[in-house]
């Protein structure tokens, strides 16, 4: 798709976009790689009692039979299971890679100055009782953090349960799950919760999945999740990155560290809590992360082409399907069983999961009809019968054919209780299918282990995505073309250029204000970013009104100009249809009246009077200026669409114009848009233009705008152009965050 010329504005394509915002990384240094490779560890704090926190890190060292040094640090041991201990950090004989900090909370600040003047490049601090605890807490996460500024120092938490290099079997940590082995394998994980994220790991090792890395992340006083992601991404033997999420503190770089991702084909599934009121109360005092706006991470989710996951099993679902790194051409599914049932209710969440089920090709219909029995179910999803179970060459001809359809971009397959060697035949034979036409292959097989488990030794070995059921299978088809889906997507995007405004003049007689715009005003600020409002004159008297009127054009719509009379139908500040000039003066007088009336220490500027615009379709724009994410643009229809069915898109800014035309499409009200029972199409790419220049405007005024509302704006049919109706600029308040 070329984007080159929209609305009579060229965009530049070729480089890359330059919506990948915010990528400063918040920890210092190269990279985690002595982190998680530490050619030796220092446990302040350590105790003697192996079973405790500050004992358990050496305990489980110990018995992984740790290659490195361990340094036990506590004035009050001479030594520790049999490792001299030393008295303070300044006495270690050389300095350690990792410092595990494994005091009372009121020692840790005296800890952290301590490895920092030694040098140590990271810090592990268990320790809680900081911003989690609120009041004092905070004061001391936010010392903690200066500290680690001042010296160069990595902090993992505080408030954290550890991190474990699975593949290298080193784990430091306290608790039970650091002292199990899981399988190694390409996923690397980061937890907001200790103990939940290490539930994860061990849940799904035991759903099959491997683990390269794994780091409970606490209260992210300097280390964050993102900064944890940045390093996956570059790590050669990471192949998927997962996360469970409270909340970002450093959301803006969210979107473009999810990009690098996907340009690294590194797919990211994120487990994001907190959605509700009462679980981002409970994430604030757990961790200290900010829950966030739900819908804006989910924005900020599918412009970065993340994941979504909402429990441990769909974790495991999604993971199983993307770690192969096999990517479909397209959405279109093939779906063969030996149950109806079980075709039934994988087509189903196939298709809720974003899938299609084509219609195969004449020829390999015809081809199937000579394979199968009479009885068997032709079209898609298949229905190959029982009977393959006593003739397996049917389900060999039937994988055959289907792979060859051009039609079919990957294939669902459902074997029920296939059991003993005739398991094993299909387990080779899918595995010969899906290496030799390069096609995903999702199996439903829940036959026990006990008679099937030469054949999924031999599906799993392939890298065969094997799943419990038809259910969990579609989950992981559809996890599959999601993030296929926005690696084409995000191809597009790298080839545009977000449009850059500014306007210096703007924002310094904003800075200046001491009031909010009028609508009047806020229109001639949408209009210096190419933003075009309605024809419209302001009057101070009747007269004024009926001459500027006449100069519009009847009919005309006037409302009252007030900079302290933000909702102006409420006021009964706005008339609709005026036709004629003696009709304009009376409006005039009754609009005043009213304003008066309903706000009588409100100041009036007047009156304005407005073309009326007919033989459009009215649609909200918006912008928040969201202390997370910055501004963030809301677009719907007007009326019933946006107020009550709130059928509304988000996105964050920047915005190319291809995710402008993107974010027009979702609503579920687009045919409105696109000429649903006879209307006329509207002009969807000045609409489109018109989102990319409110994003490029709310970057241009973060600084000085909260919220801008244009409601209505008018989309004219196709090839006119779109005009703003009514406009309300919010200013920024001090002290107020951006």
């Amino acid at each position: 798709m070329d984007f080159a010329d929209r609305g009579g504005l060229r965009y530049r394509i070729g480089a890359r976009a330059a919506s990948d915002r915010g990528r400063r990384v918040s920890g210092q240094g190269p990279g985690f790689a002595r982190l998680f490779n530490p050619r030796s560890i220092a446990v302040i704090g350590a105790s003697q009692d192996l079973s405790s926190i500050s004992g358990n890190p050496i305990k489980h060292l110990l018995a992984q039979n740790y290659a490195g040094t361990i340094y036990p640090v506590n004035p009050r041991y001479i030594e520790v299971a049999g490792l001299k201990c030393y008295a303070d950090v300044a006495a270690l004989p050389q300095v350690p890679d990792v410092a595990v900090v494994a005091v009372a909370a009121s020692r840790a600040l005296e800890a952290i100055r301590q490895i920092g003047e030694k040098g140590i490049p990271f810090a592990l601090v268990l320790t809680s009782g900081f911003a989690e605890a609120g009041g004092d807490g905070e004061a001391a996460q936010a010392e903690l953090a200066d500290l680690a500024r001042r010296y160069g120092l990595r902090v993992i938490g505080p408030n954290c349960q550890g991190y474990m290099n699975i593949a290298d079997r080193i784990s430091v940590g306290f608790g039970a799950p650091f002292a199990a082995s899981y399988p190694a394998g390409g996923v690397s994980l980061c937890s907001q919760s200790g103990a939940f994220g290490s539930s994860i790991v061990m849940m799904a090792s035991a759903e099959g999945i491997g683990f390269r890395r794994y780091v409970s992340t606490g209260n992210e006083s300097v280390t964050t999740t993102l900064d944890l992601f940045a390093d996956f991404i570059t790590d050669p033997e990471t192949r998927v990155i997962g996360a469970y999420v409270e909340g970002l503190k450093d959301a803006q770089r969210l979107i473009g560290i999810a990009r690098d991702a996907l340009r690294a084909g590194k797919p990211i599934l994120v487990w994001k809590v907190g959605n509700s009121e009462v679980g981002a109360r409970a994430a604030r005092s757990h961790t200290a992360n900010l829950g966030g706006a739900p819908a804006l991470y989910r924005a900020a989710f599918h412009q970065g082409g993340i994941v979504e996951v909402g429990d441990v099993g769909d974790f495991a679902d999604c993971a199983k399907a993307l770690l192969p790194g096999l990517m479909p051409r397209g959405n279109r599914i093939a779906i063969v069983t030996i149950s109806g049932g079980a075709g039934i209710v994988m087509a189903d969440r196939a298709t809720a999961a974003g899938l299609d089920l084509p219609r195969l090709e004449a020829g390999t219909e015809a081809l199937l009809r000579e394979v199968l029995p009479s009885y068997a179910t032709i079209a898609n999803p298949m229905d190959v019968t029982g009977g393959v179970l006593n003739d397996p060459t049917m389900l060999k001809a039937t994988l055959e054919a289907v792979a060859r359809d051009p039609n079919v971009d990957m294939i669902g397959l459902a074997l029920a209780a296939a059991s003993g060697g005739l398991a094993t035949e299909f387990a080779r034979e899918i595995v010969r299918i899906a290496e030799a036409f390069a096609l995903p292959v999702f199996v439903a097989w829940n036959a026990d282990p006990a008679i099937a488990g030469e054949a999924y030794a031999i599906l799993d070995a392939a890298g065969i995505a094997r799943y419990g059921s038809p259910v969990r299978a579609a989950r992981g088809a559809g996890a599959l073309w999601q993030f296929a889906r926005a690696r084409q997507r995000q191809a597009v995007i790298d080839r545009e250029v977000p449009l850059s405004l500014a306007r210096p003049a703007v924002r310094a007689a904003l800075s200046a204000r001491p009031r909010d715009p009028t609508e009047h005003e806020a229109k001639k600020i949408l209009s210096d970013y190419g933003i075009a409002g309605t024809r419209e004159i302001p009057a101070t008297t009747a007269e004024e009104a009926m001459v500027a009127a006449a100069k519009i054009g009847f009919p005309v719509v006037m409302k009252i100009l007030s900079p302290d009379i933000a909702h102006k139908t409420e006021a009964g500040g706005v008339r609709l249809g005026i036709a004629d000039r003696q009709a304009t003066g009376e409006a005039f007088t009754a609009i005043v009246a009213a304003a008066r009336a309903y706000a009588p220490s409100a100041r009036i500027d007047g009156i304005l009077v407005q073309e009326m615009v007919g033989g459009a379709t009215e649609v909200i724009l918006g912008v928040k200026n969201d202390p997370l994410f910055g501004p963030a643009i809301l677009f719907g229809l007007g009326g019933i669409f946006a107020e009550v069915m709130r059928d509304v898109s988000f996105r964050l800014a920047p915005l190319t114009l291809s995710e402008a035309e993107e974010m027009i499409r979702e609503i579920r009200a687009f045919p409105v848009l696109d000429g649903a029972r006879g209307r006329p199409r509207g002009d969807v790419a000045a609409l489109a233009d018109a989102i990319v220049r409110l994003a490029a405007l709310a970057l241009d005024l973060g600084g000085e705008v909260s919220e801008i509302d244009i409601n209505p704006l008018f989309v004219l049919p196709a090839g006119q152009g779109v005009k703003a109706g009514d406009a309300l600029i919010t200013l920024r308040r001090p002290g107020q965050g951006s």
